[in-house]
């Protein structure tokens, strides 16, 4: 009579740890493939233990997690036939493995919930019992020589949760989740150093951005008062609203220039078409007579010539300058 048993699961079992399918070695055991009825049989009267060896393991199978065992009972002994009856009737399901722990982990990663021991990942297999009640479908009895519990040590759940904190740091860190705690300070200094010297880049960048744009506003500014569009008194204020607003002050004082210089052209040509007209001349010569020279009258007939004798001809713009601070003036003709 052959039949099949889960004998070991990775859930956690009565016991409140669990064992890794994949960590049980069961080399050895297939060489004396026992399976017996109960795991401390000395406990037992003859009557009730029966014969030490009720069948055989035929073969081990790895299904997901579980592992299967199938088992031939012997049904020429009266009580392994007895126990065959039992389990072909259903009314004994169970199974128990019985092995040598080799390893054991505390990894949180292998903790589930639940579970108070640490998890056995390598053991080694050797022997099967067939048994009435049992922990889980593949409860392990950790003992071996005289039936003493191996003891296992006690999950310390903030431990774990720590470790596993510290992992979950270390992966978002790109670093392997073993990483100690030295070595997520150290990264996370060096990333704290990265993010300084980048914020004092950009600090850099934007007082230097700041400068230029004071710079590029002061001249416009100085354009537009130059041009007569603005009082000198509203240079401060207007170069606060420049600074706010680069952008948008650079368009609006660009487009007051230049609508001020094409109407001051435009002016200028109708003034030299007027003096032909009146005095019959085909074409006007600009005598540049020295008393429309001052900087008093190009600043108030002429400002484009003025702001051209300024960029082209700086010492003559700050002698003008200087003549007008002392007094020279353009003496109107009555």
């Amino acid at each position: 009579m052959k039949h099949d048993f889960v004998v070991n699961t990775e859930n956690v079992n009565e016991y409140k740890y669990r064992v890794l399918t994949s960590g049980i070695d069961y080399e050895q055991y297939l060489r004396n493939p026992v399976v017996l009825y109960l795991h401390n049989r000395e406990n037992y009267q003859e009557e009730i233990r029966g014969s030490e060896v009720v069948g055989r393991c035929i073969a081990l199978n790895v299904k997901g997690t579980d592992l299967i065992a199938t088992i031939e009972f012997d049904e020429k002994d009266p009580f392994a036939k007895k126990i065959a009856g039992k389990v072909e009737r259903g009314f004994v399901r169970m199974t128990s493995i019985y092995a040598d722990v080799i390893e054991t982990s505390m990894d949180p990663e292998l903790i589930l919930e639940g579970q108070a021991y640490e998890t056995v990942t390598k053991c080694k297999l050797v022997e099967i019992s067939i048994v009435p009640i049992g922990g889980n479908d593949g409860a392990l009895k950790l003992s071996r020589g005289g039936f003493d519990p191996i003891k296992l040590n006690k999950v310390n759940i903030n431990q774990t949760e720590n470790m596993s904190q510290l992992k979950t740091i270390a992966l978002a860190l790109m670093l392997s989740p073993d990483a100690d705690e030295n070595v997520l300070i150290k990264e996370i200094q060096a990333l704290k150093l990265s993010k300084e010297t980048s914020d004092n880049k950009v600090k850099e960048l934007e007082n230097k951005f700041a400068a230029l744009a004071k710079a590029e506003g002061t001249e416009l500014i100085e354009k537009v008062i130059e041009l007569g569009l603005l009082p000198e008194g509203l240079k401060a204020v207007q170069l606060s609203a420049y600074e706010a607003d680069p952008a948008g002050q650079k368009v609006i004082l660009s487009k007051l220039i230049a609508d001020k210089e094409e109407q001051n052209t435009i002016s200028g040509d109708n003034s030299k078409i007027k003096e032909v007209v009146l005095n019959g001349k085909k074409s006007i010569k600009n005598t540049g007579s020295e008393e429309d020279q001052t900087f008093d009258y190009l600043q108030k007939h002429d400002p484009v010539k003025l702001g051209k004798i300024r960029s082209d001809d700086p010492a003559k713009y700050e002698q003008l300058a200087k003549d007008y601070a002392g007094g020279v003036r353009f003496a109107e003709k009555k």
